[in-house]
């Protein structure tokens, strides 16, 4: 991982033509966690899985491949192999994670789990405010730079300061399926960032170039107004 700062700060999903609001599954990318599945409360597919996949069978086969692609199953894994508590300014046992988020949100941040796409409220909200880690409360992006993208999770163009680090992979890896992204702070898996930018004319992202495509999960919104946060997660 390296901080987000000198890495590219979106990630991205090209959808079938005509149909933008499709809610795609990509097919096997991301090693699985056994112990996952039973968390979720949801089956995961066979072998690997992730989002990732999806982009790059976009640029190599087009729309038309995208629309043929089903996501059976439950929710895919990030792979990394950098430890999610090492390092990291908060740090819990995996017991006390346990306690302390739903089971949506420990599968997302704790075990590198993708939500299924529009499963979080957050996908849809506008307000002006700051979406904050759902573990250790680290503010992450601002709603300024919060677009929709179509793809059924929340999207951003920018993050806040340094405080989300990117998975460090090579220049035509990140070109071609993106990377993941963390919480700089408590290790958290955030979601995947992608170079499509130039998709999405008239939003944040068409002038960053970048996308970031986050697990509602793994937020909690704050209100400008200072009220209390409410969380993206699909259950209590």
């Amino acid at each position: 991982f390296a901080p987000s700062g000198t890495s590219p700060n979106g990630r991205a999903l090209a959808l079938a033509a005509g149909d933008d609001r499709a809610r795609l599954r990509p097919p096997p990318l991301f090693a699985r966690d056994d112990d996952a599945d039973e968390r979720d409360g949801a089956p995961l597919p066979e072998g690997d899985g992730g989002r990732r996949a999806l982009f790059r069978t976009t640029l190599s086969g087009g729309s038309a491949a995208v629309a043929a692609l089903s996501w059976p199953g439950g929710p895919a894994l990030a792979a990394n192999a950098k430890s999610r508590t090492e390092g990291y300014e908060v740090r819990k046992t995996d017991a006390e994670w346990s306690e302390s988020l739903t089971s949506t949100q420990y599968f997302v941040l704790r075990r590198g789990g993708t939500e299924s796409p529009y499963s979080s409220i957050l996908e849809g909200e506008d307000r002006p405010g700051t979406f904050a880690c759902a573990g250790c409360g680290t503010a992450l992006f601002d709603a300024s730079q919060k677009f929709h993208s179509g793809t059924g999770w929340p999207s951003f163009a920018a993050f806040v300061d340094d405080r989300v680090e990117t998975e460090r992979v090579s220049q035509i890896q990140y070109q071609l399926g993106g990377a993941e992204v963390r919480c700089a702070t408590c290790g958290g898996h955030l979601g995947d960032i992608f170079a499509d930018g130039f998709l999405f004319p008239g939003t944040p992202a068409f002038a960053t170039g970048k996308r970031y495509c986050i697990d509602g999960a793994a937020l909690v919104f704050l209100p400008r107004e200072g009220r209390e946060g409410e969380g993206g997660g699909a259950e209590a």
